[in-house]
């Protein structure tokens, strides 16, 4: 339990992070759903990415048996973030997972965090430790930038 809760205060501060540098209105159910589903439909298929819309790697991290691909959805009409997908791969159960972090919109987070909740506590674990690097090599980049130091 004590994990769990680790995780969702991880995914808040990670959450809150992306969202103070975004400036974004915050993800509509419509961008949510194509993270979660329109995206794999589109990769499977072979389509182009959704009219209007880029996909920037953000950084892939690998824990253990579970590898995690965090991209940014980017409304490219305005330049602006959307969104998180995150691409998770269990090599335990052979799955893959899509799922949003969704931006400034609080309903489709329980939805992200009640995603989350149904994987089990290895792939949980690992996941919060891919966000915890993920946000530490954030934070460096951001001091460094702001500081000009190497």
């Amino acid at each position: 339990m004590k994990r769990i809760l680790s995780l969702f205060a991880i995914i808040l501060t990670l959450n809150l992070s992306f969202s103070q540098n975004s400036e974004t209105n915050g993800t509509s159910s419509e961008e949510y759903n194509y993270m979660i589903r329109g995206y794999e439909m589109q990769q499977s298929s072979g389509l182009d990415i959704k009219s209007g819309y880029k996909i920037d790697l953000i950084d892939s991290i690998t824990k253990s048996d579970y590898s995690f691909s965090f991209n940014a959805l980017v409304r490219t009409k305005e330049n602006k973030l959307a969104g998180i997908l995150i691409i998770a791969k269990s090599e335990v159960s052979g799955r893959t997972y899509y799922l949003g972090m969704p931006i400034n919109n609080a309903q489709l987070q329980k939805y992200f965090e009640n995603d989350v909740k149904n994987w089990d506590e290895s792939m949980t674990t690992a996941f919060a430790h891919a966000l915890g690097e993920l946000y530490s090599r954030s934070a460096i980049s951001d001091y460094m930038k702001e500081n000009k130091t190497e």
